[in-house]
């Protein structure tokens, strides 16, 4: 057995996309092209405007998100919140009071679980 902690203090600043706020400890990687990571975003942190390079899950741990994609609405999305980005789409994340989530992406990853709760 393995304990990691997933602490802010040892996770890699993230300022791409004029992002603030934003902290990262990567999980894994696996040879299937999937990368598991662990996210902090700060309070009023963003992840900035950017375009979706794979298939993205963003599954909010502890905290609020504000989530937009292609100009749409941004919406309110709290803890035990799942979101499918799809591959090219463009959106972004913030936060109000911080944030603690999972982001899975691979061009192998697929939205038909969301499908089941809807």
């Amino acid at each position: 057995m393995k304990i990691y902690p997933l602490e802010k203090s040892k996770a890699t600043k993230i300022d791409n996309h004029n992002s603030s706020g934003f902290y990262i400890n990567r999980l894994t990687t696996m040879n299937s092209k999937i990368s598991i990571n662990f996210i902090h975003l700060e309070a009023n942190g963003i992840i900035g405007n950017h375009k979706a390079p794979v298939n993205q899950i963003l599954l909010i741990v502890d905290g609020e998100a504000i989530v937009s994609s292609n100009n749409h609405t941004p919406i309110s999305i709290s803890k035990n919140t799942a979101v499918f980005f799809e591959a090219g789409e463009m959106h972004e994340t913030r936060t109000n009071n911080g944030l603690n989530a999972v982001i899975i992406e691979s061009p192998d990853l697929k939205d038909d679980l969301f499908q089941y709760n809807q």
